[in-house]
């Protein structure tokens, strides 16, 4: 089972499911009439569709839950119960041996369009889709659990990848943008699936296990052994930018990593310093000023 928090307006409500400490907030703001009923059934149909589905056949433990959160933004209601907005979602894994949750991913999906009616119920279907919402929900919800997995085994999530790539696919008909890898420069939904079942991008998913669980996961009794392997788990990132600089995966990679990686390297040795800051001074060098804070900074 799992705790759903979901916050609307100034309303909290919370539910138990299966896989998911999963923390939903839906903004409509901006949105300006004055009967909030249809706002108030989206918060209840979103509420439902987590609460009332089961999205793995693993039987998880409490400490086990997948905690992420997901930020829906309605900005224009484009039409008859159309809505345009953005969803960012958030995935932080829990560390061994600490109380610290280390960012994985930070996604802000600016470019969602939906319908949603009163009376309206968001389906969770695998074969079909039954909604553009229903999509969404679904997409991201398996995307957070295989990146989750891949964390804590070489290639743990590659279920669940095929299944959101399964909606991917589901979804080509849909009109609304996301769907398709070759629009917004490859910077989509579709793009991220795309990449992540790509070989070429194994090196990225290796680098997630390698990061997690043999770097970060050993820093609270083995400081310079996690260090030493995060430095390890970093390297296989280079091969992936000399081959694609515009790739998407290593872009939300450094944006969810990167002050991390600084604070881990600002105490680490002379030399783990240097190796820290000359691969991400490689692989990010727009943001090379950063880097040189692990340079600086001594323990």
């Amino acid at each position: 089972m799992r705790l759903l928090s979901i916050l609307f307006i100034l309303l909290t409500f919370s539910v138990r499911a299966q896989e998911f400490n999963c923390h939903i907030q839906i903004n409509s703001s901006k949105i300006q009439q004055s009967d909030r009923t249809l706002f108030e059934q989206m918060q209840k149909a979103t509420y439902e569709f987590f609460a009332n589905n089961v999205f793995t056949e693993h039987k998880m433990k409490i400490q086990e839950r997948v905690e992420f959160n997901i930020g829906i933004i309605l900005h224009e209601e484009m039409g008859s119960n159309e809505y345009r907005g953005e969803i960012q979602v958030t995935y932080a894994r829990p560390i061994f041996g600490s109380g610290y949750n280390s960012p994985v991913i930070d996604i802000r999906d600016e470019k969602v369009i939906f319908r949603f009616s009163i009376g309206d119920v968001i389906e969770f279907n695998l074969n079909s889709s039954t909604s553009s919402l229903a999509s969404l929900l679904t997409y991201y919800a398996y995307l957070v659990l295989a990146l989750d997995y891949d964390t804590f085994a070489p290639l743990g999530g590659q279920e669940f990848l095929k299944i959101a790539d399964r909606v991917v696919e589901n979804s080509q008909s849909d009109p609304s943008p996301g769907w398709r890898s070759f629009e917004d420069n490859g910077r989509n939904r579709a793009a991220i699936i795309e990449e992540m079942l790509n070989d070429m991008y194994e090196p990225y998913r290796m680098c997630l296990y390698e990061y997690h669980r043999l770097g970060l996961d050993y820093m609270h009794e083995q400081p310079e052994q996690g260090r030493a392997a995060i430095i390890e788990a970093l390297e296989k990132l280079r091969p992936i930018y000399q081959r694609r600089r515009d790739s998407y995966l290593l872009a939300l990679f450094i944006r969810a990593k990167s002050d991390e990686i600084v604070q881990i390297f600002s105490e680490g040795s002379p030399d783990e310093k240097r190796r820290a800051y000359n691969i991400m001074n490689a692989i990010d060098p727009a943001n090379q000023d950063k880097y040189k804070k692990i340079m600086s900074q001594s323990r």
